[in-house]
């Protein structure tokens, strides 16, 4: 079914056709400060005619002679400087490069607007909404880019948020020095990696380390003046503030690669009480209220974040200064949003022990309820785990999940029940130990009195490492998860609770993910491949990457695993085709994947046998968002929405889908950009199958944002990478015990 869609895009109607000059430039002293170059270049505007500069390299229309040197004075010393300006390319309009220039033009735009630079990314400090009973602000900024896409240049706009709370970085430490007796570790496990912003200039840093030797007494060099000033001084005469605290540790900002590139390779110290604290801390993003209150903001609807859109290019349009720099280059914008044909794929069909049904919303959580699962399993032995404080509570947690399993046609014996009268992590992991000593179990269930990563991690690295057996660790109120927990044990030992109709095809779906441990500067990569023709079983194989690296050097190996599996399970036959589904993967690592997972793919692992393949790379966090017009309001567009046209890209072979339907914000579709396909299969049944295995993954009864192969990749690396960190045991490899 067709359909009519708008998207966060505006064409452009013009665009700059001059031909341009580039030149690389080269300051004698060298400038650190890419806010002095500029001051450097711009008192030679006369000279250089109309240009851009980004701090190293210069656009312009004139060509200069060469060599060409020019003197300029630093304003804080009266020095001279030479500037060195080279000759290193010419642009045309219908050169890559170009697109470069006209995000440039853009950005000098968005500096006329009075917004705060973030990183990359723009805020507007005047439109912020305050909470004030959690003590935070919310600034709103835009994700602006100039692209070329299937048939033209398109400006996409995002809009975004920013949270920051009241609370300075001083306010933390003073926290814990009442609470910890280790001030200086607790300090740096609480700040290590937070971003905070200067009150005083609203610039932002990330704080990667605390001196606890410095403090605001302490002195650095002020090149300006030549002399030696202490920070509490320097604060009084440059920003007139007076520091509180004068012992306050000093926080540490280290240069990032950009920032070495241009030559700001000094860290900076900051003082903790000018700092504001942004983002949200972990007691925050447990505090339901809190986190609703947040999202009434930041969880945009369709018809108001259209809107904002239509404001974003209002204020371009209205401001006099933004409007002589856009039409001096030749740019210009269309005044609304770009309209799309999109299409709808039907609802998928589900199908359950003798019942069958459509799911047009995405959701079939009170369907599954009534009917028997596909496949079931049979649970012989399994022993429960839980404090004896707890177990009042248990007995009739398992008769409750017995009855929803037997509704759907599990059958749940009584489990052996082992009662501590400790819950530590030492007195799970002895009580484990001795009770699958004894006797051989398919399931281990531990009921926790509260979430404690430690005690998860060793149950789980114990049971699915050393002894290879499914298990299931529980904490809240018990009652009211019964069928979950039911349906997720059951498909832990390897059942089907529902299928989804698909082509009966020899294909093999692939997922492949990666978790990155920054602590222990490993990576974790995980690859599911499916084994029967419904694409509900799946093989799984992990390896650890010693040097953390997202792109997989063991492809051959997960494959060649992966197919021995389906060989055994399919009477002795391969797979016809091979479809990989890749996440986490940016634009600029597509090459070095093709050269090492692609063409592991392409290996002839066993003789005679060259199958087709697929390779997908899916991409979640993206910007483009689409509307579909109800009535004179936007909404968001139904689930199976396929967008392959208009804003796509030229260079790939690419297309959206919206999986799932949302009831507050704006639905956020999926990229999947083929990046490899000689399997012959055409587009309409790609995005088909996409959509497909979005119904598929068994934690959850309704639609994913990502087919359910990426989805359990992404369950075993995390799973993996953050508590067992080594292999599985290999009994588990044909089971999904990372569910």
């Amino acid at each position: 079914m067709e359909v009519h869609v708008t998207s966060n895009y505006f064409e452009l109607m013009k665009r700059p056709d001059m031909h341009l000059l580039q030149y690389r430039v080269d300051f004698v002293p060298d400038v650190d400060h890419i806010g002095a170059r500029k001051a450097l270049i711009r008192v030679h505007e006369a000279k250089l005619g109309k240009y851009l500069f980004d701090g190293t390299l210069l656009y312009n229309i004139t060509r200069l002679p060469q060599p060409l040197e020019l003197l300029s004075k630093r304003i804080s010393d009266n020095s001279d400087v030479a500037i060195h300006l080279r000759l290193v390319g010419e642009i045309h309009k219908e050169d890559a490069a170009y697109t470069t220039v006209m995000n440039i033009i853009l950005r000098r735009c968005l500096g006329m607007l009075n917004l705060t630079l973030w990183k990359r990314d723009y805020y507007d400090p005047a439109a912020a909404t305050e909470i004030p009973q959690h003590f935070l602000n919310i600034w709103p900024g835009y994700v602006t880019t100039i692209r070329h896409h299937e048939e033209g240049f398109l400006l996409g706009v995002e809009i975004i948020h920013r949270v920051l709370r009241r609370d300075s970085a001083l306010d933390v430490m003073n926290k814990i020095r009442q609470a910890s007796d280790q001030f200086e570790a607790m300090c740096s496990a609480e700040l290590v990696g937070k971003v905070v912003m200067t009150h005083y200039n609203k610039r932002t840093y990330r704080i990667d380390d605390i001196d606890f030797t410095k403090n605001a007494n302490s002195t650095f060099h002020l090149r300006k003046e030549d002399r030696d000033i202490s920070y509490l001084e320097y604060y009084k005469t440059r920003y007139n503030i007076e520091v509180r605290q004068p012992s306050q540790p000093l926080l540490v900002s280290r240069p990032t690669r950009r920032d070495a590139n241009r030559g700001d390779d000094q860290p900076i110290f900051l003082i903790p009480e000018l700092c504001g604290m942004t983002g949200l801390t972990d007691d925050q993003k447990k505090n339901f209220t809190l986190m609703k209150d947040v999202g009434n903001i930041t969880r945009v609807m369709p018809d108001k974040r259209v809107e904002s859109l239509m404001r974003f290019r209002k204020r371009l349009a209205d401001n006099p200064e933004i409007q002589r720099e856009l039409n001096s280059w030749g740019l210009n914008f269309a005044g609304d949003i770009v309209r799309i044909n999109a299409r709808v794929i039907p609802p998928q069909t589900i199908q359950q022990g003798g019942n069958s049904f459509t799911t047009p919303d995405g959701d079939w959580s009170r369907n599954i309820q009534r009917s028997k699962m596909c496949i079931t399993v049979e649970l012989r032995d399994w022993a429960l785990f839980t404090p004896s404080s707890m177990t009042q509570e248990v007995k009739p947690f398992i008769q409750m999940v017995q009855n929803v399993g037997r509704g759907q046609g599990f059958d749940i014996p009584d489990p052996v029940v082992s009662q501590m009268q400790m819950d530590r992590t030492s007195n799970y992991v002895d009580a484990i130990r001795n009770e699958c000593r004894q006797k051989g179990f398919s399931l281990i269930f531990c009921v926790l009195r509260s979430a404690r990563a430690d005690t998860y991690s060793s149950i789980k690295k114990l049971t699915c490492a050393e002894f290879g057996i499914p298990s299931q660790g529980q904490t809240g109120k018990l009652m009211s998860i019964a069928t979950k927990v039911m349906i997720q044990i059951a498909s832990k030992l390897g059942a089907e609770p529902w299928r989804v109709l698909v082509p009966n095809t020899k294909w093999m779906v692939i997922g492949y993910d990666t978790y990155h441990d920054a602590r222990q500067r490993k990576a974790v990569g995980a690859f599911v491949a499916s084994t029967n023709p419904t694409f509900s079983k799946y093989y799984s194989s992990v390896k650890i990457h010693e040097n953390n690296e997202e792109i997989s050097p063991s492809f051959k190996d997960h494959l060649f695993g992966a197919l021995k599996a389906y060989f055994i399970v399919n009477d002795k036959t391969l797979p016809t085709s091979i479809i990989v589904y890749r996440d986490g993967v940016g634009a600029g690592d597509i090459p070095r994947l093709k050269d090492t997972e692609i063409a592991a793919l392409k290996v002839k692992l066993i003789a005679q046998y060259n199958p087709s393949i697929a390779f997908i790379v899916v991409s979640k966090r993206i910007n483009t968002r689409f509307f579909q017009m109800s009535g004179r309001s936007p909404m968001n567009p139904v689930c199976g929405t396929v967008v392959d046209s208009k804003v796509t890209l030229q260079e790939r072979y690419d297309f959206f889908l919206v999986s799932q339907k949302v009831t507050q914000g704006t639905v956020s579709p999926t990229s999947y950009n083929i990046i490899e396909d000689d399997t012959g299969i055409n587009p309409d049944i790609h995005q088909r199958l996409a959509y497909a295995l979005t119904h598929l993954y068994y934690n959850w009864p309704g639609t994913l944002r990502i087919p359910a192969p990426i989805q359990y990749a992404h369950k075993l690396a995390y799973l993996v990478g953050e508590s067992i960190m080594q292999q599985p045991h290999d009994n588990l490899s044909r089971l999904p015990y990372y569910l």
